[in-house]
């Protein structure tokens, strides 16, 4: 079975890489304990509706996870990304890179230890400001708000510990033109599938890389340390 999972972990992690919120994996922070990070996200596209072409960026984060309780954490993230928009009318887009910032939680459900099993649910959000861009005569604003949660389950394999789950979710494209024609464009897909692994570099230090596909196909990849 693990094999398996681990062939079509890297079949999907070459065949292209994009962006929606990462799930962070099944290793959470103890009680009052921290996990500080470095994150990368990256998006090559994903699909609008109503024929509104399709979005896509690049995002860089510092991270933070608080255990509040041991089966309770909250997530948190700031950095910087850019956006691109792929549309017939006004033509393609790039946003120049602003602001990004991110916050969730995820709460821990069953655990068997003896087999090394977990299963953790969550709930991220991400907001990206990137500066206006400007072709021709037109100021053209854009925020991307991306909101989902998932359930994940995960088998210790010795300092591998790969996971697969499933996520619902949206990315809202916000957009404005000179300040007034404001317009919300959803994602054209909502449930999509993740696989991820969790890699233990040395104590306390972990390698997280995963890729979210059927509503786009995604990478994170994540550095994190446990204090």
């Amino acid at each position: 079975m693990w094999a398996s999972f681990s062939a079509i972990f890297l079949a999907v992690t070459y065949s292209g890489i994009s962006y929606a919120a990462p799930c962070y994996g099944t290793h959470m922070p103890k009680e009052k304990q921290w996990i500080l990070g470095l994150q990368e996200n990256f998006l090559i596209d994903r699909n609008l509706k109503d024929s509104q072409g399709s979005t896509g960026g690049n995002r860089y984060f510092l991270t933070v996870s608080y255990g509040v309780f041991n089966w309770i954490c909250f997530d948190g993230k700031i950095g910087a990304g850019d956006v691109v928009w792929h549309n017939s009318n006004p033509g393609n887009l790039n946003y120049n890179t602003g602001f990004a910032g991110a916050y969730g939680f995820r709460i821990k459900g069953y655990e068997n230890k003896n087999l090394g099993i977990k299963t953790v649910a969550g709930f991220q959000h991400i907001s990206v400001h990137p500066r206006t861009a400007s072709p021709i005569n037109d100021k053209h604003r854009v925020i991307i708000d991306d909101w989902q949660g998932s359930v994940l389950i995960s088998k210790d394999m010795g300092n591998f510990t790969p996971y697969l789950g499933a996520r619902y979710g949206t990315v809202d494209f916000i957009k404005w033109v000179n300040e007034h024609d404001r317009k919300r464009i959803k994602s054209e897909k909502i449930i999509g599938a993740v696989i991820g692994v969790d890699y233990l570099i040395k104590e306390n230090t972990r390698l997280n890389i995963e890729c979210d596909f059927i509503d786009g196909e995604e990478l994170g990849i994540g550095l994190s340390r446990d204090f």
